[in-house]
């Protein structure tokens, strides 16, 4: 079976822009490839100052995991810092790594400070020492998986073939704005509905939306971006196309169809809600135990394998 890597960074709570770019993706994945989902910890601590809260966002995270479907038996969630071959992975990739290759990078490019470089190479460490034949990616995180690719393949010449070289799986996902028409939907912003929103705050929610000019209810991105994203919530929350949701709300003006999409949403995250409420704190604690314990096995003899290839193993001195 192949294996996919794919995470986020521990931010809290997630919304419903996870859900519909990410979450159930990665729902429809987990019964045909072996998943790994990183909680990269120490890719928060780059840009965020409240370290005090990652222990408990950590735990949110895996609820809203559990409440959107993911099955502890056939993913493997585990917490980044907590897998110890990853640092020295990190180091071994640093040392191959020329800085100037690095900053080739364009995510990287407008960021020279250390941590955009030492987070680039821990995207390397990461996906060479789980031997990811897959990994979910949008367009904007291409350069970070051919340097990957440039890298896993120039050691497999130099040393031996170890790594697989990893393929983008592309995200077909429609990407979902803000509901303020902010290009990111961000819980900082303030412009999200989160998984865990009560009905009253959905509703609350939805009838401050950004809507457009007129009234047509009509998808058209280019030309109204703000009802053509409260459509593809629409779409997504029920199954309907856009083709059928123009034509039931043909009449209708933007308040009708903000309420009868807050009607959607709730129904359907009622449903991950009462899925969550189950989850009790020691079930978590002890899915992010085994899953980690399983990431260290995986990578610790990645991080052999490659010591051996580059004959630093060095097993006449350390038995």
């Amino acid at each position: 079976m192949k294996r996919i890597l794919t995470g986020e960074r521990p931010t809290g709570k997630l919304h419903i822009g996870h859900l519909i770019g990410t979450l159930d993706n990665r729902v429809k994945l987990q019964d045909e490839y072996d998943t790994f989902i990183i909680i990269a910890d120490f890719q928060y601590m780059t840009d965020r100052k409240e370290y005090d809260k990652i222990e408990d966002n950590i735990l949110e995270i895996v609820k809203d995991y559990l409440a959107v479907g993911l099955d502890p038996n056939k993913v493997t969630i585990f917490v980044q810092s907590k897998v110890i071959a990853l640092s020295e992975l990190y180091q071994m990739f640093s040392s191959l790594v020329s800085i100037a290759r690095v900053k080739r990078n364009p995510t990287v490019k407008d960021e020279l400070r250390s941590a955009g470089i030492e987070e680039s190479n821990m995207s390397v460490a990461m996906f060479a020492g789980f031997k990811a034949n897959l990994v979910p990616v949008g367009e904007d995180q291409l350069p970070h998986l051919e340097q990957t690719r440039e890298i896993a393949r120039s050691f497999n010449k130099e040393f031996k073939e170890i790594f697989p070289i990893p393929k983008a799986l592309l995200s077909i996902a429609p990407r979902v704005l803000g509901l303020d028409g902010n290009a990111k939907m961000s819980k900082s912003l303030g412009n999200t509905i989160m998984l865990s929103d009560s009905p009253d705050e959905i509703r609350k929610k939805l009838k401050k939306a950004v809507t457009d000019s007129g009234k047509e209810i009509k998808f058209d991105a280019a030309g109204k971006p703000a009802i053509s994203n409260l459509m593809t919530i629409y779409s997504f929350m029920n199954g309907d196309n856009y083709q059928k949701i123009e034509k039931e709300f043909k009449d209708a003006s933007y308040s009708d169809f903000k309420d009868a999409l807050a009607e959607e949403i709730i129904k359907k995250l009622t449903v991950m809600q009462e899925r969550r409420a189950s989850v009790t704190e020691a079930e978590v604690k002890n899915i992010l135990v085994r899953g980690t314990e399983k990431a260290n096995e995986i990578t610790l003899k990645t991080l052999q394998e490659a010591k051996e290839a580059m004959h630093i193993y060095y097993p006449k001195i350390f038995k």
